[in-house]
């Protein structure tokens, strides 16, 4: 299927590794301008210029922390001013696998700006834009921990669920302005973070890194883990007009995984 997106304009969040990077990767196969933002490490220039490869045009790497309220401002203004206008857009953030609970409010207050209130201002931010371009689709990358719970991600999957709840609100309000809102729930997802969680887990085992792999896909109905691609192929489709009556939509891409047969 052609999905009609050579042309367009994205912005794509954490499209330096893992996720976001896979995203990209599908996008600028499909010809799509993109923009992609991250704390602005090596990784994030690396990836622009491995990007920029495979892209109908260089791709613009923006330096942004969701926290900043400014930051994500910019990040818009500076996609539109290269590319003219905004038609996508994927807010993604890295869960918190392992993280318990914290006694303290302090991280409980920056796990609410990086994982809600950062989408919601790169929202807030894009919406305009997607105005004068006559509509828009935004996709927030999430996790299956918002239908199922997740013991290993619960700290980020708190304000993710905050998140869910903002997404379907917007997609309600918007959709009279043709811009579309849904989420991403991956599950299992083979990334840099997934192999290095395999590594840690096998030494303290002492078994090899495929066998801690093979224990956790086994518990994926499909019996493996998804690739990148695969998450980045289901964010192309809610961005494209083949999507165009769908919003306010929670789609998980779990291989399965899930089991809760009515969220």
């Amino acid at each position: 299927m052609d999905l009609g997106l050579d042309g367009r304009v994205a912005l794509i969040g954490g499209g330096s590794e893992g996720i976001g990077y896979g995203v990209a990767e599908v996008l600028a196969a499909e010809g799509v301008k993109l923009a992609i933002y991250g704390l602005g490490d090596d990784r994030l220039q690396e990836a622009r210029s491995q990007l920029s490869a495979i892209a109908a045009q260089e791709v613009l790497a923006i330096a942004c922390d969701v926290r900043v309220a400014a930051d994500c401002d910019r990040a818009v203004r500076e996609t539109v001013a290269r590319f003219g206008r905004l038609d996508f857009m994927l807010t993604n953030m890295k869960g918190s696998y392992g993280t318990p609970f914290p006694d303290d409010d302090a991280r409980w207050a920056d796990a609410w700006e990086l994982w809600t209130m950062g989408p919601v201002r790169l929202m807030r931010s894009a919406v305009p834009e997607m105005r004068r371009s006559g509509g828009g689709s935004i996709v927030n990358l999430t996790s299956c921990g918002v239908h199922q719970m997740v013991h290993e991600t619960r700290f980020s999957e708190v304000p993710r669920l905050a998140l869910t709840g903002y997404a379907k609100y917007q997609a309600t309000e918007l959709a009279p302005e043709n811009i579309r809102v849904n989420n991403i729930l991956p599950g299992w997802v083979m990334t840099p973070r997934a192999e290095e969680r395999f590594r840690a887990v096998a030494q303290q085992r002492g078994v090899s890194p495929s066998e801690i792999e093979r224990e956790e896909a086994a518990a994926v109905p499909m019996g493996r883990f998804a690739s990148p691609a695969e998450i980045g192929r289901a964010v192309a489709f809610l961005f494209s007009d083949a999507a165009s009556y769908i919003t306010g939509t929670n789609l998980r891409v779990d291989g399965g995984w899930c089991e809760n047969p009515v969220a």
